[in-house]
């Protein structure tokens, strides 16, 4: 029963899945094109940057030391998009899995099978990670590929394979957080319109609170502070141990979500 209900949860969501995978590579092979033109007009870009107010530089990741970098271009403003787009697609997929259960009531039927509740979460669960695994792994690889095939300078592995563990993570911890709110509210609208909202506070929080001290609390609650693109970039460092931990905490979230959706009334 186990891999029955895994099955056909990932039959289920291989359309989506497919449909994210190929909105990843396309804004990964969209977006590096531009790069190559990007370095040939760094100077009057400079020029342009000097102008402009510090704390918006700070807020948008413009640092001239980042954008000196193919990888530092992709990452100050393309990672960007990758995170809100991770919590979507991880926000989603829960509400998929999860939330959509206990709204079409097929919860109920599913649950008066011979099968544990433990069975029915944890092969869910499991199809999660299967997705995120995937998209994740077609994500990195395409970027690595699309750096091979359209940058023509040096650039540095290391901070690729940095930008696709901070996917995982991002995806991961979102995942376990929708997860969670779907187990509460049973309500895919909700857990969607919640888990985006926090997905950007935290990213936008995260830009004010290293812009102004008066709300540096706002940075160290994010977890995008914790993995941050510009320093990966400038010090061609993988924040590897900070990057677990934010894993940890979603597996956190998911394990929070197990015990709320084992000993919770399913006709709620």
């Amino acid at each position: 029963m186990f891999f029955n209900i895994y099955r056909k949860e990932f039959i289920w969501n291989s359309l989506s899945l497919l449909i994210w995978t190929v909105v990843f590579l396309g804004f990964v092979f969209m977006y590096l094109p531009m790069t190559n033109l990007i370095l040939d007009e760094m100077g009057e870009l400079m020029k342009f940057v000097e102008k402009m107010p510090q704390f918006l530089l700070k807020m948008f990741n413009f640092e001239p030391e980042v954008f000196s970098k193919p990888e530092g271009i992709f990452g100050s403003e393309g990672m960007t998009f990758v995170y809100i787009l991770s919590a979507v697609f991880a926000a989603g997929l829960a509400g998929n899995v999860f939330s959509k259960e206990f709204e079409y009531k097929t919860i109920e039927y599913l649950l008066v099978k011979p099968v544990k509740r433990s069975s029915v979460f944890f092969a869910k669960s499991l199809m999660m990670f299967s997705s995120i695994g995937i998209l994740t792994g077609i994500f990195t690889v395409g970027l690595i590929s699309a750096f091979n095939l359209f940058i023509k300078i040096p650039y540095s592995l290391n901070i690729l394979y940095s930008f696709g563990l901070y996917t995982l993570s991002v995806l991961v911890f979102f995942s376990g957080m929708s997860t969670l709110i779907s187990c509460i509210t049973r309500k895919s609208n909700l857990n969607t319109s919640i888990s985006i909202g926090i997905t950007i506070f935290m990213y936008f929080g995260d830009s004010l609170g290293r812009s102004f001290e008066s709300v540096g609390w706002l940075a160290k609650i994010s977890i995008f502070n914790y993995i941050p693109l510009a320093d990966t970039v400038i010090n061609d460092r993988m924040y590897l141990l900070n990057s677990i931990i934010i894993i940890m905490l979603g597996l956190v979230m998911y394990t929070i979500a197990y015990f709320i959706f084992d000993n919770s009334d399913i006709k709620g």
